[in-house]
């Protein structure tokens, strides 16, 4: 063989390569390696991390509160029974049944029924023979009128178990932007890593290529130094990147968990899929659509929001407080069974009771700390609207200066390999040297290393947006 065509055959070879290097879309390791998509990953963080469950617990816990206060609204039966005999002597026999159906409306319904007998009865406990039966309400004057404290309780309640969800879903986004970025992270190194390869594989033969012609005496020795010189800055830059690859694997393996609660292992074998992220239109109208989303859903202002609620439910019962506390209880009643009750007037029950502190030193200062608590809420709540209007506004900006960026890195990609082939047939022609071939080709590494850079920065810019608004999957990938 001759040597001339041992030259040709490099000259082939080293074209052939030098085609094959491309930015984006290198496929990580073997074809039989496992991968694990985005949209996989994040599903399994939402549904299994520890986080993730202790945020749906609270909301639960929230819920099991509500059920609690509304107890306070349940039937409540009451049955007393009281005796004295003495010396074979009855001196009393006392029965007592009643059962109180409290109302959303703070009015008590009662129903009840006495027994008694014995010579030494209470005149005032003297019923007739057959028992007395009573049917009537408990009806609130002045304060717990409007409110009172159960009524109170079960609005906080009620606004603690809407705070809670918005609790649990701003958990939730927090730790959704976090695994987004570091798989976007992950997703980066490692498309780097192969481009770090890629970049040594191609140095490597045209160190190989420039040694063989060199002992065909069609290069000076000198160039296998410089080609030598390549190889060895190339393996440091892919060392540097599999030590990030290791790295940001580990980092994304903290996120992942069973079904039944114990951290599972990445695997050494699984690359991450590259995310087709779909294309976006973030113009004016869709950020006013956004905003008008933000303010529907997103956590933060739901919690405020309920945080407001609970202190017009306590600023309400203050208001009442200054108020007489004041009730009337009006009962008919009726001799046998229920059916004799009548409510003609004639068999009646009445009384009243009132009570005010003529001061009212406590309750007007309850009253002004609760307006004052109220006007507080208001105004984080009013700032917090604007907070997250303007983060979502700024979202949406770097999501459309990282669109523009990446476009224009995929464009100065193409130009530098146009570049770098130019200068390689330059050097297949013998007008061009091995120097600047690989000043071409590491200007194009430079910029192909950008695209992975741009990408993930665009998933996170994506994830962040999601999380502006208050909902990630409203701007789903």
């Amino acid at each position: 063989m001759s040597p001339t065509f041992q030259c040709e055959r490099a000259r082939r070879a080293t074209r052939m390569l030098t085609a094959l290097l491309v930015g984006i879309g290198v496929p990580w390791g073997t074809s039989s390696a496992q991968s694990l998509g985005f949209d996989a990953f994040y599903r399994q963080v939402r549904a299994q991390h520890p986080i993730a469950r202790q945020a749906q617990l609270t909301a639960e816990i929230a819920a099991a509160d509500l059920r609690g206060a509304l107890g306070a609204f349940e039937p409540v039966l009451s049955v007393g029974w009281d005796n004295k005999t003495f010396g074979g002597k009855s001196y009393y026999d006392e029965y007592a049944f009643k059962l109180t159906v409290p109302t959303s409306v703070g009015m008590d319904v009662k129903l009840g029924f006495d027994r008694a007998g014995g010579s030494n009865l209470n005149p005032e406990s003297t019923v007739p023979k057959n028992g007395l039966w009573s049917a009537g309400v408990s009806i609130p004057l002045g304060q717990r009128t409007l409110t009172d404290e159960r009524r109170t309780a079960l609005a906080q309640s009620r606004a603690a178990r809407d705070g809670a969800d918005g609790e649990r879903a701003a958990a939730l986004n927090k730790l959704l932007l976090s695994a987004a970025k570091d798989w976007a992270a992950w997703s980066e190194a490692e498309r780097k890593a192969a481009i770090a390869r890629d970049g040594v594989g191609l140095a490597e033969f045209r160190l190989s290529a420039v040694r063989t012609r060199v002992r065909n005496g069609d290069a000076a020795a000198i160039d296998t130094v410089e080609a030598g010189l390549e190889v060895d800055r190339r393996t440091v830059a892919r060392l540097d990147a599999e030590a990030a690859v290791v790295s940001a694997r580990l980092v994304v393996n903290s996120y992942l968990w069973s079904a039944a609660g114990t951290p599972q292992d990445l695997g050494a074998e699984v690359r991450p899929e590259e995310p087709a992220v779909s294309s976006l239109v973030a113009d004016s109208l869709a950020e006013q659509r956004w905003i008008a989303a933000a303010e529907r859903s997103h956590p933060e202002l739901a919690k405020l929001t309920a945080k407001l609620r609970q202190s017009e439910a306590q600023r309400l019962l203050a208001r009442q407080s200054v108020l007489p506390l004041a009730s009337v209880d009006l009962a008919a009643l009726g001799v046998g069974d229920p059916s004799a009750i009548g409510f003609t007037g004639s068999d009646l029950k009445a009384g009243a009771s009132a009570k005010l502190s003529p001061l009212l030193i406590k309750d007007r200062a309850k009253l002004a700390a609760a307006t004052a608590k109220l006007e507080r809420d208001r105004l984080e709540l009013q700032r917090t609207q604007r907070d997250v209007a303007l983060a979502v506004r700024e979202a949406a900006n770097q999501y459309r200066a990282i669109e523009a960026q990446r476009e224009r890195q995929a464009r100065a990609v193409t130009q530098a390999r146009l570049l770098r082939d130019a200068e390689q047939r330059r050097l297949d022609t013998g007008e061009s040297s091995l120097l600047v071939v690989n000043l071409r080709e590491r200007a194009l590494l430079d910029e192909q290393v950008k695209l992975p850079a741009l990408d993930a920065k665009r998933l996170s810019t994506r994830a962040a947006l999601g999380v502006a608004i208050g909902a990630p999957a409203i701007v789903g990938f």
